[in-house]
């Protein structure tokens, strides 16, 4: 219970340090002032080099003024991390993207629960959407503090049950297929370049689309469990519990296999301009460097952004490290809490040992993909007791 008060307490703290981080520090360093007066002028932050910018969007995309509004302020804001000009923007945007395939399967999973079936951490798409509209620095301990106060996986001091654990399995069966259409195609698209694949229009119109992409996978989960699910039916709940782990397996594995590379591939060019400096140009070598691309400024500080490009890459490190590290609090908590302990009495303890395990998984997986292996590890040792009652019973 003390790794639980300890997360009750810190992770609420995120939410203020992410207002000021995301929003405090992005007015007062002059990012959103300038995203506003490129909304409003109906341009595209692209650097010219004749300094007069003709790159423009359309006025309107859903024809409503209050959803428009926001929306031309994505299209501006997300314009710099996918259009090329600023490689140390666009590599964080490709880390945070490739770690996010992880993160929306704990937060779909978790939700999907038995044990969180109608409660309220289990309405992901409305919690989706404001992340995209407000920041995940904000929402996301927002979310897990209503999380940690509400879900029986945490707060209950009862052992851990399979059934409590357990998730519908049509949707177990859809969820790669919805993060795949939902998630990963609308991110790829967004990522192309123009205009040597997609005209200006098509990608600004990418943009827009990803916005919403929590509804997207929403839908296209609840349409691959309509497809997927099985209309086998079971011997007996026990039989249909221990099918369970093996699925959840697969959607671990998927969900690894998409975020682990993106974090190695994003260190290893990150790095290789330390080890390899020969190898790139001058502006790369300082653009890639590991300090630049992930340790962003004091958001305390009196610093200036000198381009929406700047402030949108100074937002998003933000963004991926309040993010990763209230995710990875609240994993170690769903991993070495009570419950879970009482499932299995020879569990290891939360101590040193696994805080060392927890770092080394961060530098080999990635902080995201970490926190999924720590809610995998949950399972295994919760879905064990089945196969052990199923011993007891036949000897």
């Amino acid at each position: 219970m003390a790794l639980l008060t300890f997360a009750r307490v810190i992770i609420p703290g995120f939410i203020l340090l992410g207002v000021q981080c995301l929003h405090i520090f992005g007015e007062a360093n002059g990012t959103f002032p300038q995203i506003i007066s490129f909304r409003d002028k109906r341009q595209l932050p692209t650097p010219t080099s004749s300094g007069t910018n003709t790159s423009t969007f359309p006025e309107s995309f859903t024809g409503f003024d209050p959803p428009d509004g926001l929306l031309s302020t994505l299209v501006v804001f997300f314009w710099p991390l996918v259009d090329g000009s600023s490689p140390d923007a666009s590599l964080i945007s490709f880390l945070f993207a490739g770690q996010a395939v992880a993160l929306l399967t704990a937060i779909a999973l978790e939700a999907s629960r038995t044990a969180n079936h109608s409660r309220i951490v289990s309405f992901t798409t409305v919690y989706g959407i404001l992340f995209q509209s407000i920041g995940a620095g904000v929402i996301a301990p927002s979310y897990l503090t209503i999380y940690l106060f509400t879900s029986p996986l945490v707060t209950s001091t009862a052992a851990l049950t399979p059934l409590a654990l357990s998730i519908n399995e049509g949707i177990l069966a859809a969820h790669p297929f919805g993060v795949l259409i939902g998630y990963i195609v609308p991110t790829i698209l967004m990522a192309l370049p123009a205009p040597e694949i997609i005209s200006q229009n098509s990608k600004v119109t990418a943009i827009v689309v990803w916005q919403f992409f929590p509804v997207w996978t929403s839908i296209c989960t609840f349409m691959g469990k309509v497809a997927f699910a099985s209309t086998k039916p079971y011997a007996s709940q026990s039989d249909a519990l221990r099918r369970q782990i093996a699925c959840l397996r697969t959607v671990y594995k998927l969900a690894l296999a998409i975020s682990v590379p993106a974090h190695i591939a994003t260190w290893t060019l990150s790095f290789s301009t330390v080890l390899f400096p020969g190898l790139f140009e001058a502006h790369t070598v300082e653009a890639f460097h590991p300090s630049n691309v992930i340790i962003p400024p004091n958001p305390f500080g009196a610093i200036k952004a000198e381009s929406v490009a700047q402030g949108a890459h100074w937002f998003l490190q933000y963004d991926y490290l309040i993010t990763s590290l209230v995710y990875l609090i609240w994993a170690m908590v769903s991993r070495y809490g009570q419950n879970v302990k009482c499932v299995r009495s020879e569990t290891r303890r939360f101590g040193i040992g696994s805080i060392l395990d927890v770092t080394a998984r961060c530098v080999v997986l990635g902080p995201m993909a970490t926190a999924l292996t720590l809610l995998w590890d949950r399972d295994e040792i919760g879905f064990a007791s089945v196969d052990t009652k199923a011993i007891k019973k036949t000897a």
